[in-house]
């Protein structure tokens, strides 16, 4: 395991991990900022799954990797891993062994993927038929694997008996699973068969609070204790000293992360799904979704990752003792 440098400042406020952060694509800053999200006390840091993409990006599992062995604390996420992507197995024993690498720091974002990216899968050889049953199949043979000395599972599309994974992971019986959704049947889907939600970054926070409140309504229908399933945002942030600025910040920073995306469109991206403007104005916002039922923040800065983070750090004073305890 790393050893966090003495010499970058006190642990913030311990309010402050309830906020994760989005890891920069950079290689040369992934571990600064890393160390230094530590230092401060953040949650967790996250990173992204892609196959293709417009801009440069690192594979999101070999960055938790190479996180794990320079830091102490933080939590490892992934938002999210697509279903029929990896083969279940092999994507099991990816995830045990980062799991074993950060000592049980891994948690595990799922989803089925947006319809617009099946074309391209399909076209390397990537199944691309029933994601719903990838997922939920692919779930449980994961679960199967971890729990088991000689796993079996009998489904659909996996079937085998006595099979033997290693390496196990630390986390018993797993790794937590959230459950990237965004229509109804998935919300749902997610009370019923994960250990969280988490809400998609390019999604508005009004969009997000009709989304909260279907799963808030399933955990009822289900008993769900809240304890035992995280609900969790991604959220793009900007904190400048005025609005103007920050929005003049981000404008360009959506259009080269969207622009072109044929699903989200660039223009006015940041009025509709970022949180920006001064300190105060940014933690009343974020505080809004806690006190909303919100457990966790993954704040993804847009431009200036160092910087920003460092800005974030400041709204913790602000934010202790928003929402649920």
């Amino acid at each position: 395991m790393g050893i966090v440098p003495d010499d970058v400042g006190p642990v913030a406020d311990s309010a402050v991990s309830r906020l994760s952060v989005g890891a920069p694509s950079t290689p040369d800053l992934l571990v600064p900022f890393a160390r230094r999200a530590e230092r401060l006390g953040f949650a967790g840091i996250w990173t992204q799954d892609s196959v293709n993409s417009d801009n440069f990006s690192l594979d999101g599992l070999h960055v938790l990797s190479h996180l794990a062995a320079v830091t102490e604390r933080l939590r490892l996420g992934i938002g999210v891993l697509y279903s029929g992507r990896r083969n279940p197995a092999v994507q099991a024993r990816e995830l045990a062994t980062i799991d074993q690498l950060s000592r049980g720091r891994l948690t595990v974002g799922l989803g089925i993927g947006l319809a617009y990216h099946r074309a391209g899968l399909a076209a390397l050889g990537i199944p691309t038929d029933r994601p719903i049953r990838r997922l939920v199949e692919g779930i449980d043979v994961m679960r199967a694997l971890w729990g088991q000395t000689e796993a079996g599972y009998d489904g659909e599309l996996y079937s085998f008996s006595g099979m033997r994974a290693q390496p196990e992971p630390v986390q018993r019986p797993g790794p937590p699973i959230w459950i990237g959704a965004r229509a109804e049947p998935a919300l749902r889907r997610a009370v019923r068969i994960a250990d969280g939600w988490t809400g998609a970054g390019p999604v508005g926070t009004e969009d997000f609070l009709r989304q909260l409140a279907i799963v808030q309504e399933e955990m009822a229908d289900q008993g769900r204790d809240p304890a035992s399933f995280t609900i969790s945002k991604s959220v793009y942030i900007a904190v400048e000293d005025s609005e103007e600025l920050a929005r003049r910040h981000l404008i360009p920073a959506f259009e080269q992360a969207f622009g072109g995306n044929p699903v989200y469109d660039a223009a006015g991206m940041a009025d509709r799904v970022a949180v920006y403007g001064p300190p105060d104005h940014c933690a009343q916002r974020l505080g809004e979704l806690f006190d909303a039922g919100v457990d966790e923040l993954i704040l993804y800065p847009m431009y200036d990752r160092l910087a920003q983070l460092e800005a974030i750090g400041e709204l913790v004073p602000a934010l202790a003792g928003a929402g649920r305890s």
